[in-house]
């Protein structure tokens, strides 16, 4: 499965890449959606799974999930936060489940899973 990660925190960034990738997961990390709108250019355009943070610098989340839904119906996507009070506006999006951070390796492939 191609991820498609979008995350401004680097150490955040590196474990989930390590973890899907150790998982046999083609990864594409991005810091912001601007690097993720480029590295998706360069894969071809596709990725199977968005796992993106909800609050990002300068942009938010929620809007580039939309966007790529509505680019990729097929794509499905999972919302990470720090911040819970962002998760109610996120889960009314219908777009995806929400991974409060920090989480455990273990929540994020079940989370994975059940999509």
């Amino acid at each position: 499965m191609t991820v498609l990660v979008v995350e401004d925190d680097q150490n955040v960034l590196a474990f989930i890449e390590r973890l899907l990738t150790q998982k046999g997961h083609t990864v594409l990390a991005a810091e912001d959606p601007d690097a993720a709108r480029f590295v998706l250019a360069e894969h071809g355009g596709t990725a199977d799974l968005l796992l993106i943070d909800i609050v990002l610098p300068g942009s938010n989340g929620l809007d580039f999930a939309r966007a790529a839904k509505a680019a990729n119906p097929a794509l499905k996507i999972v919302f990470m936060t720090g911040l819970v009070h962002q998760s109610p506006k996120v889960l009314r999006s219908g777009l995806g489940p929400v991974l409060h951070k920090p989480f455990s390796s273990e929540e994020l492939f079940k989370t994975i899973e059940r999509l």
